[in-house]
């Protein structure tokens, strides 16, 4: 009997500890991959301010691809739409002060000083910035989507087409210059003048407070389907990831300083976190029926255009077959979602500087 009790308490055990084994735990960090410009400028750079901190979530993604040949053919999508669902977006900025937070962690665990948000207010030329931008949420258009931009501790919101600024700043890594920021609204990218004295203004507040100036831009595709050429090609019935994906470039660490040097610290590839949420098709069959009827002549005059001269540029015409989708998730999963992912950028950027001075 004591035997048969011995191994029923070692059956015990073992199966407590396969369960142990096989307990769901945190997912570790994606790494980040980072890349630097002008990093002279980031010699010494043991005290810094940080000026802005914009947390950009792209909540619907649009995109739209030419297409024709055997993609007409076998209707392929040639517009898509990405909407996030189950996000609450009361949250997003309690979330950017997190954010804030931990990169400020990071740069103190590098032996790198913050000066207090108090301390900065108190800038004279600080206070000028504040009254042309005093930080508030917003929501804007751009190229990608529709794009809600909110900041952590009322900090300016400095949107503007970095290219349009600093024309001589490039990250080789990632190729040429993009013709413009896909992420920011008409209006914004056109605001480069105005962008343009704030940088000026952080001059002066980086000489007052004997401290470079951090603008922090983090812009991340809330329920993004990573829209590669497959999912064109197989009219999105290709594997997707329904994550959420911090972009090369538009994540960053720009860094004015005293001397109107500036430097860019930023990711050097797309970081996609887990899965978010279930992607499901909305498209209805009226929205079908309706893109069939427009797209028949289209597909005729394609056809007929490739036997008579100049017949391609009739091939070019764009023909419509929008696919519209849902990344449905729910808060916790999203705001885990963020903050890990942002922990692994947040590291990196803070890492990178570090190493830099």
């Amino acid at each position: 009997m004591n035997r048969h009790r011995a191994a029923l308490a070692a059956l015990v055990l073992s199966c407590a500890a396969v369960q142990a084994a096989n307990a769901q735990t945190p997912p570790a960090p994606p790494a980040a991959a980072v890349a630097v410009e002008n990093p002279a400028a980031l010699k010494g750079l043991n005290r810094v301010a940080i000026g802005s901190f914009t947390v950009d979530i792209l909540d619907r993604l649009e995109a739209t691809e030419q297409i024709g040949g055997i993609e007409l053919i076998s209707g392929a999508p040639s517009d898509l739409v990405v909407t996030l669902v189950g996000a609450d977006r009361s949250r997003y900025e309690a979330l950017a002060e997190a954010a804030y937070d931990r990169f400020v962690a990071d740069l103190v665990k590098q032996g790198i000083t913050v000066v207090s948000p108090d301390e900065l207010r108190a800038d004279p030329e600080f206070q000028k910035t504040l009254k042309a931008d005093a930080g508030a949420s917003r929501d804007e258009r751009s190229p990608a989507g529709s794009n809600r931009y909110v900041s952590a501790k009322g900090l300016p919101i400095f949107l503007v087409d970095e290219t349009t600024v600093i024309p001589k700043m490039e990250i080789h890594i990632l190729g040429p210059k993009p013709k413009r920021d896909p992420y920011i609204g008409w209006g914004s990218s056109l605001g480069a003048g105005y962008a343009l004295i704030g940088f000026q203004r952080q001059h002066a507040v980086a000489r007052s407070l004997g401290a470079p100036i951090l603008n922090v831009r983090i812009t991340l595709l809330g329920g993004q389907a990573r829209l590669d050429r497959a999912f064109w090609k197989t009219a999105g019935t290709a594997k997707t990831d329904a994550a959420m994906t911090f972009v090369a470039l538009y994540n960053r660490v720009l860094v004015v300083g005293p001397d109107k040097a500036l430097a860019r610290v930023s990711l050097s590839q797309d970081l996609a976190t887990d899965k978010l949420g279930d992607l499901v098709s909305t498209t209805t069959a009226g929205d079908k029926a309706l893109q069939t009827a427009g797209n028949t002549a289209i597909a005729v005059s394609r056809f007929a255009g490739a036997f008579v001269p100049g017949g391609s540029l009739i091939g070019a015409m764009h023909y419509g077959n929008k696919k519209t989708y849902e990344v449905r998730t729910d808060q916790a999963t999203f705001e885990t979602a963020l903050e890990t992912g942002f922990g692994a950028v947040s590291q990196a950027m803070a890492e990178e500087l570090a190493r830099q001075r």
